[in-house]
């Protein structure tokens, strides 16, 4: 009898036992004539709900297991682990996970209940390392690398989940995806089709589905674009001329595209005040940028008859000083006529 056989048999045999431990011996019949009573057999303690939920469920998913519906099977052994679990439980888990072809999740239950096998039969872990043989030689495992380290990752729209040196994949609850420690790493996941799709804000994500024969070993590069940034740019009057970094762009308004990056900005119009702006651009970020134009007013010093009265009036001034600070000119000698004399006027004195 094949492992899968011998599967299907216990998971049967497992119902029984189950049923029994959980139910107890039934209470001993009442004899009909009443003087000739038998002591009766003593009634087993009352079932918490817990366990009669645990119960209900177990049988439920026996049901389901022998109509082959693997996955009503897989969803009431997994209502019965959460009520009242048990290695036996888990077996079944295990053997309900495999049939529907989740290698990846029936190895990780196996090697759990391998962990701690207490109340199974020496058949039992035989079969459950049958089984964890059998889930290696049929795992496919991939080498990854995927640039930036940083992305996230999702196979099938799960994260991955981390499991020593190794990634594993569609046993992780939907969710966003997960950033690995390096950035080549092994990730192990069923054979198959898959869909890969690595994320990172700033970058152009990654789509990329794959098929994967059992037991394949095979290499996968995610290779994430760096997406640029972008500026719109408007101008209050419009039509005026747009530079970054000094270079003539075109006219706002006006869309910019440019790698991640410190740059300068500037908007020129004629008669108005050159705008200017630095901005620190990440990848992929969206920016907005609206420059207001003053108009300009010349300064008075720039005008031209500005220029011309303060010459006039240094001119003017010139002349004035002049005029105050020269110096008084020597009178001629005089002439004291035939006679040689000369008259020379004194100061009064009172």
């Amino acid at each position: 009898m094949g492992a899968w056989g011998r599967g299907r048999r216990f998971a049967l045999v497992s119902c029984l036992a189950l049923a029994a431990a959980l139910t107890g011996p039934p209470l001993a019949a009442q004899p009909a004539d009443d003087t000739k009573q038998q002591p009766a057999t003593e009634a087993p303690p009352p079932v918490d709900e817990a366990t009669q939920r645990g119960r209900d469920a177990y049988l439920r998913g026996v049901a389901l297991s022998k109509q082959e519906q693997w996955g009503d099977a897989l969803a009431a052994f997994e209502d019965s682990a959460a009520a009242r679990d048990a290695p036996m439980v888990q077996y079944n888990i295990a053997m309900c996970q495999r049939a529907l072809g989740r290698y990846v999740a029936a190895s990780r239950t196996v090697a759990a209940v391998l962990r701690d096998p207490a109340d199974l039969s020496n058949l039992l872990r035989e079969d459950l390392e049958a089984f964890a043989t059998e889930f290696d030689a049929v795992l496919v495992k991939l080498e990854i690398t995927m640039e930036p380290k940083t992305a996230r990752l999702t196979v099938d729209g799960r994260p991955l989940l981390e499991q020593g040196d190794e990634y594993l994949a569609s046993v992780a609850p939907a969710g966003k995806g997960t950033s690995p420690r390096t950035e080549t790493f092994t990730l192990v996941l069923d054979p198959g089709s898959h869909l890969f799709r690595a994320t990172r804000p700033g970058h152009q994500p990654v789509v990329v589905q794959k098929s994967y024969r059992a037991s394949q070993r095979a290499k996968l590069l995610l290779r994430l674009d760096e997406m640029p940034a972008t500026v719109a740019i408007e101008s209050e009057p419009k039509a005026a001329i747009v530079r970054v970094n000094d270079r003539e762009v075109g006219l706002a308004p006006i869309e910019i595209e440019r790698p991640a990056g410190r740059y300068s900005f500037e908007v020129v119009k004629n008669d108005f005040e050159t705008y200017t702006a630095e901005l620190d651009l990440e990848a992929g970020q969206r920016s907005s940028l609206t420059a207001k134009l003053i108009p300009y007013e010349e300064p008075i010093i720039e005008k031209w008859w500005f220029w011309t009265s303060i010459g006039a009036v240094v001119a003017g001034g010139v002349v004035l000083t002049y005029v105050l600070t020269r110096p008084e000119p020597e009178p001629p000698p005089y002439d004291g006529g035939s006679a040689g004399w000369v008259v020379t006027p004194q100061l009064l004195q009172f």
